[in-house]
């Protein structure tokens, strides 16, 4: 295959997988609307509960066995061993099902004591559907079919708001109904799923030499796995074992409503430049990933600097128009801190984490998650005892502002983190523009306010970002006006 035509299949791709990606971020999204309004803080508590603790068993249980399935897939293709390498990642798949069943009954039990029994079979059924739909993904993307992931990835997302809704609507409001169909959506996409497999399933094995292929090259990857998942888990749990679901219902709305965009927009940056910078170490050294991280850096700011002004600009006109009114009040006291945190963790793990990746020293990356991950639990509690549910965003925060301290501490005796204090200052002028103008303007009510604050904002920031030339873009902005301006004019 030619260069030009590996190019185009790149670009193809890399556009249906960000489809795949933003199409059920937005379900997401709709289904925080819809929810928050239809279900009590107790209900939407109980649910946010269950879906952090199925993510945290997905990503701990199955998600190194795909990792190691991606990698090994190209080796046993060219091999013709394909499917033994199947069988096998079908048995230790299997295998992660059966042993977290005594975890979710624990789980189950701490999260939910009065509706354990509910809890605790929901969560296994997502256990099935993530083990099974998630290889399948992952197969699809070591065979670049990125149409059929597209495919399953929307139909999961649309399934799931649809048969929740419906039985939302005619169970009643409760986090029953809620969670069955939404792993009721999950589980009949995985028994779809399911179907390549068939084969596989009646020839199960673990070849052992295989086996301690996935457990070399995976086995470093749990440890920052486990870390990264118990921090948000140890957010939600201690808030219901101090004050309750109903807490644990308004701070998740919240964090839903804050993450989503600021996350989305630093992983559009982060796809792009983690294969960028990692090609650039390989061929120019050390001196060649800092130059692409200092671009990535400054990217990250001027995406997240703003976005966090804007959350904490708007945040009572954005809890208003998309949460349900017994979420709001609170919501947008906990606003703040959450976008600030987001933008803590996006600069850590995108940032200042390449560090670690170029090179290669990922044990210290697990290093750098553990003040997050041991501080989070006690600083919440403590902090929530005293202030309340924003006490616990703010130990969140502080939290997770220790790892990133510990992540910059330990990467610059790595690699030297390039500084682009010019830039910086650039992109808070422009933020702060921004802001004043928002100020200025006032509150609006409604959908149509919070769209012409949003629109008011945005054009500001990027008008004065042009003038001063941050990131480069009024260089570029002339480059191209004048390639158009000076074009022939063809007679008529």
């Amino acid at each position: 295959m030619s260069g030009r035509a590996k190019s185009g299949q790149l670009g193809r791709n890399a556009a249906i997988y960000g489809g795949a990606l933003l199409l059920p971020r937005l379900a997401a999204f709709v289904a925080l609307i819809v929810f928050s309004r239809l279900l009590t803080p107790a209900e939407y508590g109980y649910f946010a509960l269950f879906v952090i603790s199925a993510e945290l068993m997905n990503m701990v249980l199955f998600n190194w066995i795909r990792l190691a399935f991606l990698r090994l897939y190209p080796e046993h293709e060219t091999q013709g061993q394909l499917p033994l390498l199947r069988r096998t990642c079908l048995a230790m798949t299997g295998a992660a099902m059966a042993l977290s069943l005594p975890v979710a009954i624990v789980m189950a039990l701490f999260a939910a004591p009065d509706r354990w029994f509910a809890f605790f079979g929901l969560l296994i059924s997502m256990n099935f559907a993530n083990g099974i739909t998630r290889l399948r993904l992952s197969e699809l993307q070591a065979e670049q079919r990125s149409a059929r992931y597209f495919a399953i990835e929307v139909s999961r997302a649309v399934l799931s708001l649809g048969l929740s809704l419906v039985l939302v609507m005619s169970a009643g409001p409760s986090f029953e109904a809620l969670a069955i169909g939404f792993a009721g959506a999950n589980v009949g996409v995985a028994l779809v799923c399911l179907v390549p497999f068939v084969r596989d399933l009646l020839r199960l094995s673990l070849d052992r030499t295989l086996v301690k292929s996935i457990v070399s090259y995976a086995g470093p990857i749990v440890p920052i796995t486990v870390l990264e998942s118990l921090i948000p888990l140890s957010e939600r749990y201690i808030i219901q074992f101090v004050v309750g679901p109903a807490a644990v219902g308004v701070y998740a709305a919240a964090q839903n409503l804050v993450q989503q965009p600021i996350n989305m927009l630093a992983s559009s940056v982060a796809l792009a430049a983690f294969p960028i910078i990692m090609r650039s170490a390989e061929d120019d050294g050390n001196d060649g990933a800092q130059a692409r991280m200092g671009e990535v850096g400054s990217l990250l700011m001027a995406l997240g600097l703003p976005a966090v002004a804007g959350v904490i600009m708007l945040r009572s006109e954005i809890a208003t128009v998309i949460l349900g009114e017994e979420f709001r009040e609170q919501a947008m006291i906990l606003m703040p801190w959450i976008a600030v945190n987001a933008f803590l963790v996006n600069l850590k793990y995108h940032y200042f984490d390449m560090a670690f990746h170029v090179t290669r020293r990922m044990m210290v990356l697990v290093v750098t998650l553990l003040p997050a991950t041991l501080l989070t639990a006690p600083l919440i509690y403590v902090f929530l005892k005293m202030w309340g549910l924003p006490g616990a965003a703010a130990g969140a925060c502080l939290a997770f502002a220790a790892s990133l301290a510990a992540s910059w501490i330990a990467g610059r005796r790595l690699l030297a983190f390039p500084h682009a204090f010019g830039e910086i200052a650039r992109i808070l002028a422009a933020t702060g523009a921004m802001v004043g103008v928002l100020a200025a303007i006032g509150s609006l009510p409604g959908l149509l306010g919070l769209i012409v604050l949003i629109a008011a904002g945005g054009i500001t920031y990027g008008v004065v970002a042009v003038a001063l030339n941050a990131l480069n873009l009024r260089t570029v902005f002339l480059s191209y006006w004048s390639r158009f301006t000076s074009r022939p004019v063809e007679a008529s």
